[in-house]
């Protein structure tokens, strides 16, 4: 259909009523295979679009514009306040509760600069009902409880919580997990660039909120800012799937909207002054004192044009792309290949999503009194692109990335629906026109042709960047005091209230602790709340068909699915008989190959070749343990990309040059790429902290768990700062180039297995041959030697909070137990560990797992105040298992959320890569279907004797622990420390 106008109205299916809201317009977007409609309430002005498609997966959004003007984390706080418990769901925790009683594909809500959503996702319509009603009720009638607040936000309370003599402590969930957002570089320097570049309005502030503003906010400012923001007239309404508009929007109208009338004020993010000259400023950063690099980040930032301008933001983005897309990329090249620093900051690129955007680039790892050379370089790269132009083919590639991303049906860890929806949201917030973002194929050729003029790309670099005198540069620099400085203000403050506190205000914190203690206690009216049974969980999604091509040397499964004229190839071979020193290199040969030359190319032409003509290469190894023995595992390299159909041999050409051929003869290629991988994975340790600690832990008692610790985890780390120290010297970097080449050659003789996915059968077959004519007879397999670790790890960084896991050993996946123990780890979460660890502890985050694959059970902690604690809270959660009477509901519930999991769908090319995966490591259909059933099947008594059995009294001392902490945390004298 084409567009419509403001004139007809949506028809409701209730003859009775009369139609709520309006139709605005409609477009189908062929490129997307759907329709999108858009919609107006009539009495409140609420807005709703919703994306029609035949997919069973429907979504639902509710976003609101929330404009937060301070650091208190006003709404982050209210996003997790307003889901405890609401008007007609009077209960504590609905939202986590509601996790566990649906099959949902996914749940969550997000808290953004000028945005909060609440989104989730189910294939089953009961589902639907009934978290439409759980989200609808809660953002718009909350209870907002002051426990609630207290809780989720930030409270004062004494160590020992009825001894007003003890010390006083700061808590709460959001104040502990900004804590640990703050121990992330990246996330400080985005914070304080962002804050610079905006000198006033929304954008100056952390909307999550700054763990040093978090205790300002009072409980009546959370409510006014809900009762202010929270409102349909400030909110827009997404759906996709298969059900209708009009069913959706009787919905909205009968549960909430009819409640409301037109609020008079329009909440908005304001345009912010434009500077006269550039900003300079610097900040200070903690690290610690023992030798880790202590450079400076040096990052310059842009204030450019309303995102709201379409063809202006597409350009923006175009403008991006060719300065850094790849190393190619001219100031992407000058940054790389400059000695005043080590990599490009992580920072680069265009910051789309706020009303006005921005770019950033800069440099890390760099001395600080070099910051002037830096922005000298950066202006005098840009001069210099600006004053030669580019090659029309450079940015028609920039094109072809955009049509490839634009093209790409998603779904896989998001669900399709939901990636539409953020990808023109910002729109919506801003009140631009979000349908036009999603139909960009008339913009992208009326660029297409524009990019012939020579002036396109040097008049884009005047008008925004070099004529702009909106620009700043942030200096961020090591600061060894700044941690115990923050530590030392803290404690004075608190030293500072309790010195003033009458005998009353003491009393008041306990009485705050006490009900808190008894609300978290407290049995809830769990049969207020809807739910779904086992007897709603559907039969288990089929495999999707392919077709097995062989010739020596080479194999090919191709599988037809609906992927929008896109193809998707992968190629995996065994890893082979590796040296320990070989197999340590791994992840650094995975990262390096697709950026260093392949065949008769440099790594600037194979760059711009990849750029051209394909979504990009992926590479990875991966180990995973066998169905029938956690101790044995399979091992494999694997290799994948995308392409538009038409550029399918040009990218099974790069693929297999990349393979056959890398060009690790690039020395100060290969110096540069591992400096930059160092200061990537130094700087990512906070953000899979939990991940990481589970790795190490587990690294105790399996081979595959010891092997990712080893090149991929904190033991990894270790090992990539000695080679990134070993390779200054000539000899240590021809030591590595040797056996990256050595890597290469086994590799190559290794026989592959090919995979082809896209809309026709039959396109593989003529590639086959150039595959089978690089394989050899390798027939040696990978035998992990990796480093012993100890059974009680403590892996010290600059972090404000901790990571902490604990992991026992257990049975293979084809065990009959391994079902019983995956249901387990979910009523343990549910039933006690979210409550104690986070609730009740602080933590952001908490629970348990079955990793069948290793036969590793594994406790965790994520963004946590505490450690002892915490341990003592794993242990507990057995105590209370034994103690407890479970009931149906408990287990039924672990086993929905199981399940929901296990049948969440994919992407059309999801699907099939995860089959061929599944297949690979010798999980057939059959078998993950039997594990399923099991899963089901599973008892209360089947859960407390596998808990007793692997995880009981008896077991305590085989069990290992890791954590990820800082340098002053005191542990017990068993845990062997490691700085990190």
């Amino acid at each position: 259909m084409s567009m419509g106008s403001a004139t007809s109205t949506a028809k409701s299916s209730n003859n009775d009523k009369e139609p709520a809201f309006e139709l605005v317009r409609t477009r189908e977007i062929p490129s997307l295979q759907l329709e999108v409609e858009e919609y107006v309430h009539l009495k409140t002005g609420a807005q709703h679009f919703h994306f029609a498609t035949e997919q069973l997966e429907n979504v639902f959004m509710v976003t609101f514009r929330t404009v937060p003007e301070d650091s208190t984390g006003v709404a982050h706080i209210l996003e997790h306040t307003t889901l405890c418990g609401s008007e007609r769901f009077p209960v504590r925790d609905p939202f986590f509760l509601m996790i566990r009683r649906s099959l949902n594909t996914f749940m969550n809500a997000f808290t953004a600069s000028d945005y909060t959503s609440y989104p989730f996702a189910t294939e089953n319509r009961r589902d639907f009902q009934n978290l439409l009603e759980i989200y609808l009720d809660a953002v718009f009638f909350p209870l907002l409880d002051p426990l609630d607040f207290a809780q989720e936000g930030h409270r004062l309370e004494f160590a020992e919580t009825d001894n007003s003599d003890s010390d006083l402590q700061l808590k709460g969930i959001v104040y502990n997990e900004m804590k640990g957002d703050q121990s992330s570089i990246v996330s400080l320097l985005y914070e304080t660039i962002k804050s610079e570049l905006f000198p006033s309005g929304t954008y100056h502030f952390n909307s999550g909120g700054d763990p040093k503003q978090i205790p300002n906010l009072s409980y009546d400012q959370l409510r006014e800012f809900h009762q202010r923001h929270y409102h349909p007239s400030n909110a827009i309404f997404m759906t996709s799937g298969n059900m209708s508009a009009t069913d959706h929007q009787h919905q909205f109208e009968d549960l909430a909207l009819s409640r409301f009338s037109r609020a008079s004020e329009t909440i908005a993010v304001g345009v912010v002054p434009c500077f006269d000259e550039t900003k300079r400023t610097r900040h200070p950063y903690p690290v610690s004192a023992d030798g880790t690099d202590k450079r400076s980040h040096v990052v310059m930032g842009w204030k450019l044009g309303l995102n709201t301008n379409l063809e202006e933001l597409i350009k923006c983005n175009l403008l991006s792309d060719v300065l850094l897309d790849t190393s190619a990329s001219p100031l992407r090249l000058a940054l790389e290949n400059t000695p005043l620093g080590i990599a490009p900051s992580p920072l680069c690129g265009l910051e789309e999503s706020n009303l006005e955007l921005s770019f950033y680039c800069g440099l890390e790892g760099v001395r600080e009194e070099n910051s002037n050379k830096i922005e000298a370089l950066i202006l005098e790269t840009l001069g210099r692109v600006e004053e030669q132009g580019v090659d029309p083919e450079r940015i028609e590639a920039c094109l072809h990335q955009l049509e490839l991303s634009h093209r790409e049906i998603g779904g896989d860890g998001y669900p399709f629906g939901l990636q539409l929806m953020f990808s023109c949201l910002s729109a919506a917030v801003h009140r631009s026109d979000p349908i036009g973002l999603l139909d960009l194929d008339q913009v992208i050729d009326k660029i297409r042709s524009e990019i012939q003029e020579p002036d396109f790309i040097p008049g884009l670099i005047r008008t925004y960047l070099l004529n702009n005198a909106h620009r700043v540069l942030v200096t961020l620099f090591p600061d060894e005091g700044f941690a115990e400085r923050e530590q030392d203000e803290l404690t004075q403050e608190l030293n500072r209230k309790l010195s003033s506190f009458s005998e009353q205000d003491k009393q008041y914190l306990i009485e705050q602790s006490r009900a808190l203690e008894e609300r978290q206690a407290r049995a809830e009216p769990m049969h207020l709340l809807p739910k779904v049974g086992l007897e709603e969980i559907g039969q288990p999604r089929q495999a999707p068909s392919c077709v097995d091509s062989h010739l020596e040397g080479v194999s090919l499964s191709e599988y037809q699915a609906g992927t929008n004229g896109l193809c998707y190839q992968q190629v995996y071979c065994d890893l082979p008989g590796l040296s320990q020193i070989q197999q340590q290199l791994l992840q650094v040969y995975s990262q390096l190959v697709t950026e260093v030359g392949a065949g008769d190319r440099d790594y600037l032409q194979t760059q711009e070749k990849q750029h051209a003509k394909t979504g990009g290469i992926g590479c990875y190894s991966s180990l995973r343990g066998d169905a029938a023995d956690p101790n044995r595992f399979a091992a494999k390299f694997a290799m994948s990309s995308r392409c538009l159909i038409k550029n399918l041999e040009d990218m099974n050409e790069i693929l297999l040059a990349t393979f056959s051929s890398p060009q690790f003869s690039e020395r100060n290629r290969v110096s540069d790429l591992i400096h930059q991988l160092r200061v990537r994975r130094d700087s990512g340790i906070q953000n899979n902290g939990h991940g990481m600690a589970m790795t190490a832990a587990g690294a105790w008692f399996r081979p595959v768990p010891r092997f990712n610790h080893g090149i991929g985890g904190l033991q990894g780390i270790l090992q990539l700062r000695e080679l990134d120290s070993s390779i200054s010297e000539a000899a240590g970097l021809d030591s590595l180039l040797e056996e990256l080449l050595h890597i290469a050659t086994q590799l190559g003789l290794q026989h592959k297995s090919m995979v082809l996915i896209s809309s026709e059968i039959g396109l593989g077959q003529k590639l086959m041959s150039s595959w089978g004519a690089i394989a050899g007879l390798q027939q040696s397999m990978l035998t992990p030697d990796s480093k012993p670790v100890n059974q009680y790890q403590a892996w010290r960084t600059t972090t404000q909070v901790n990571h902490c896991a604990e992991v026992f050993p257990t049975v293979a996946e084809h065990h009959d137990d391994a079902a019983a123990l995956a249901v387990l780890a979910g009523v343990l979460r549910n039933g006690f560990l979210h409550g104690a660890i986070r609730e009740q502890g602080g933590a952001y985050g908490g629970g348990a797992s079955h990793d069948q694959a290793n036969g590793l059970f594994r406790f965790y902690s994520y963004r946590d105040p505490n450690v002892e604690a915490t341990f003592d809270a794993f242990k507990e959660s057995l105590n209370w298992l034994q103690k407890a009477s479970l009931g149906e509901d408990l287990v039924e519930e672990a086993i929905l959320g199981i399940v929901s999991g296990m049948d969440a769908p994919g992407s059309p090319a999801g699907e099939a890569k995860q089959h061929f995966q599944q297949h690979l490591f010798g999980r057939h259909f059959e078998h993950r279907a039997a594990f399923r059933e099991r899963i089901i099947q599973t008892k209360q008594d089947d859960i407390k004797r596998v808990a007793f059995e692997y995880l009981g009294d008896n077991s305590r001392d085989k069990s290992a622990r890791a954590v990820i902490t800082n340098h002053q945390q005191s542990l017990d004298s068993a845990f062997e420390s490691q700085r990190v």
